[in-house]
């Protein structure tokens, strides 16, 4: 990229030595040649900025001439005026826009997202490398959702200004993330002198520090931080500076409190939550100087979510089978029966809210879904977990986060997986049978009457569970009748089922005695089959005829 900007300026030179041409014709050389001489200059600060965004993993970005145009106004203003910052003055040399967006509209772009970085320096690329060690402005200059940028230097007055302006559409997803360093990346600087504003360290505190390290997520996801860390080689954790946000919620940033070593492999952990959902993201990168020693690699486990068995709608209390794949993506191998290398299927956070609904069918515990099928799975083979899930009794869509976990050693990666179970009851019934109706005098109770229904729905009617139980009801609550209830339940439930359990198919018998009104006459009760707390069922039109006699 240097040999653009020399060549660029040694065909200025070149050509004004040229004594025949007219003064016109030179002005308009020059002109033209300060102009290649600037664009130039602003491709080397492009490049610059996209070597660095490709080494993290965001992808390259293109020039637009307006958002050149803006960025180049502004480094002619900055310089031209001695001033440092964002906003512009109307009346001073070189004025196009108070804001970066206003200066953006002034040169033809249109746009809700745009972002601003500068600095003075003495060139324009060690103005784009001074911006990128900073966080803050890091933040927008390797942000995933980029998708247009323009540079500006400029040297008109006593100090050099460097600009970068930023278009953004945070609508797309290019990649999940981008963390600086990145995961690998080597020739990292130790330190980093501070000094940017806004300030990213506590009060009081200057450089040198460590190098900021950061993670960015794409398309405005929120990120929040529960904790990090940075190991050193010898398994020590480095003091760390948390800095806050500024701008936008989609980002973190620690900073080791002092100089990291040089030639030196750190590992870094991130434990965040990104929209809510808990996440590790955890890497290496190894820093510049010295004399390299890669350090002992070490057993690590990983898991890579490969798929899962499509989520099943069960009747309420009927269990299904389900199955996880993970891919093992560390460097240890999960052995089934060894601890602390068995990989097993967890609940995230450990939870036994799933396990208290009745949804454990055989699990290894309550928040402990299975272990793998495979006796031993190899990095890069595939883990099976396979177990049963038993529906709640509660109608409802339940949501299982899954996630594997080594035992006794550490969780793996949390990659939003979960595991939906649909309980849904079935309850429906079929008149059987019923015992003749009785005739009884005035006041007197009746022997044990008897009506039977069938359970002709796909869920089983179970005895002393609420909204399992089948009762036997008066057809829309009607209490008109209490006075003739001998021991029933409650006003309008004459009885409940006499099994235990009543599955499709099978036939609940209801079992319940009246005691005869004190005035002869014929009474009719409806009867209705019903799951108190779920549904009614099937109203067959069945009566209980009563005639009392004198």
């Amino acid at each position: 990229m240097r040999k653009a900007l020399t060549f660029a300026t040694l065909a200025l030179l070149l050509t004004l030595s040229n004594m025949g041409l007219s003064a016109r014709s030179a002005d308009a050389v020059f002109s033209m040649n300060a102009q290649a001489t600037q664009s130039a200059v602003q491709a080397d600060m492009l490049q610059t900025l996209n070597d660095h965004r490709s080494a993290v993993g965001a992808p390259t970005i293109g020039a637009d001439a307006r958002v050149s145009a803006a960025a180049q106004n502004h480094a002619n203003y900055s310089s031209a005026n001695g001033y440092m910052g964002h906003y512009e003055t109307s009346g001073l040399p070189y004025y196009t826009g108070y804001a970066p967006h206003d200066r953006l509209v002034a040169a033809g772009w249109s746009t809700s997202f745009v972002s601003e970085v500068a600095t003075g320096g003495g060139s324009a690329v060690a103005g784009v490398n001074q911006l990128w060690d900073a966080p803050y402005h890091r933040l927008g200059m390797m942000h995933p959702n980029s998708v247009s940028a323009g540079w500006g230097y400029a040297t008109i007055g006593s100090r050099g200004s460097t600009v970068g302006d930023f278009v953004y559409d945070f609508s797309q997803r290019p990649v999940n993330y981008v963390r600086s360093p990145a995961g690998g990346q080597s020739g990292i600087p130790t330190s980093w002198g501070g000094g940017e504003s806004p300030n990213p360290l506590p009060a009081g505190v200057s450089g040198p520090v460590g190098y900021p390290i950061m993670v960015v997520y794409s398309a405005g996801q929120s990120v929040t931080m529960r904790a990090a860390e940075v190991v050193a080689p010898d398994g020590s954790r480095l003091p760390i500076y948390y800095a806050q946000q500024q701008f936008e919620n989609d980002y973190q940033v620690i900073i080791p409190q002092k100089p990291l070593a040089a030639g030196t492999t750190y590992h870094v952990r991130f434990d965040i939550n990104v929209n809510s959902v808990m996440t590790t993201n955890e890497w290496d990168f190894t820093t510049a100087g010295g004399s390299v020693t890669p350090p002992a690699p070490t057993p690590s486990f990983h898991a890579a979510f490969l798929n899962e068995s499509a989520w099943p709608t069960l009747a309420a209390g009927t269990s299904t089978s389900v199955t996880v794949r993970f891919q093992n993506s560390g460097t240890a191998t999960w052995q089934k029966g060894v601890a602390g290398t068995q990989a097993n299927l967890g609940l995230n956070g450990d939870t036994v809210a799933f396990a208290n609904l009745g949804m454990n069918d055989g699990w290894l515990s309550a928040n402990r879904l299975a272990t793998t099928t495979e006796s031993s799975v190899a990095p890069g083979q595939t883990g099976t977990f396979t177990f049963n899930v038993r529906a709640p009794s509660m109608p409802g869509t339940y949501r299982l986060p899954l996630r594997p976990v080594i035992d006794g050693v550490t969780w793996m990666e949390d990659s939003g997986v979960f595991m939906v179970i649909v309980s849904t009851t079935s309850y429906h019934s079929h008149w059987a049978s019923q015992s003749a109706y009785p005739t009884l005098r005035v006041g007197q109770t009746s022997a044990p009457l008897t009506i039977s229904f069938t359970n002709t729905g796909s869920s089983p009617w179970v005895k002393g569970v609420l909204g399992q139980e089948a009762r036997l009801g008066i057809n829309l609550d009607d209490v008109t009748w209490a006075s003739l209830g001998v021991n029933w339940p409650v006003q309008s439930r004459v009885a409940a089922q006499t099994e235990a359990t009543v599955a499709t198919g099978q036939t609940a018998t209801f079992t319940f005695q009246v005691k005869a009104p004190a005035t002869p006459g014929v009474y009719s009760i409806h009867l209705r089959p019903v799951i108190d707390g779920t549904t009614w069922m099937e109203d067959d039109g069945v009566f209980l005829i009563i005639t009392v006699t004198p």
